[in-house]
């Protein structure tokens, strides 16, 4: 009996993961998305996730939508992808979009552009929505950014069904720096969002050191040319109670 479940255990981890990889794969992908993916590991953020067939995603503050095209595939034809972006973010992935998604290639993909004001999401529309590198910027201040969590969590919260997850994916900042290296360093502390989100209406259900990289020194910029796509960066799951 001992042997037979072994057996199983190694059948489950090794070659399930291969064949929903491969599931996730299968649809022509730019180079420079393949490039990412040895850093992003998309594929496991999104069994990590827990993503469903037939379920209805938001991929908010999706940029060029890297991962909207994955989780178009993970969703199926039965399920859908909404891919939100503000007109701030146009000018850096307008061409990225225009690639992605021109002559319908993702069908069951749909663009949506909003404000912060009024992201027009609806009320209990979703099942799952994606911040991924996006929460830092609620707590930057700018003359051409006006996006906050008190303005964006309460519509989050109110477009996810009952028991709905929110996956939040950002760059890793020192502990105990809350909110002060998100203006210069594009960070925020884990800590903070965890609380952050806490009392604002989601629970915290698991986390994943995936994309820790304990290279990383925490007190520099994303951007750094050492350091990008290989920032430590935290993998949170929240389901809206």
């Amino acid at each position: 009996m001992k042997n037979f479940l072994f057996v199983k255990f190694i059948y489950l981890t090794l070659f399930l993961p291969m064949a929903y990889a491969g599931g996730l794969t299968l649809t022509e992908r730019s180079g420079e998305d393949l490039t990412r993916d040895k850093t992003s590991k998309p594929i496991e953020i999104i069994q990590f996730a827990g993503v469903k067939t037939g379920q209805r995603v938001l991929d908010l503050l999706g940029g060029g939508g890297y991962y909207s095209e994955l989780l178009s595939q993970a969703v199926g034809s039965k399920g859908s992808v909404v891919l939100h972006n503000n007109q701030a973010y146009i000018p850096y992935i307008g061409k990225e979009l225009e690639g992605r998604l021109g002559n319908n290639r993702l069908k069951n993909v749909t663009r949506l552009m909003s404000e912060a004001s009024s992201l027009k999401l609806g009320e209990s529309q979703f099942d799952f929505i994606f911040l991924v590198l996006g929460y830092h910027d609620f707590y930057v201040v700018d003359k051409n950014w006006k996006v906050s969590a008190d303005q964006v969590v309460p519509q989050m919260h109110q477009s996810l069904k009952a028991g709905g997850k929110l996956l939040i994916i950002d760059h890793n900042a020192i502990k105990g720096s809350g909110t002060s290296q998100s203006q210069t360093l594009h960070r925020i502390e884990d800590e903070f969002v965890k609380a952050d989100l806490e009392k604002r209406g989601f629970r915290l259900i698991k986390k994943s050191p995936i994309l820790m990289n304990k290279k990383d020194p925490l007190d520099i910029s994303v951007f750094q040319p050492d350091i990008r796509r290989k920032t430590s960066r935290f993998v949170m799951l929240f389901e809206k109670i």
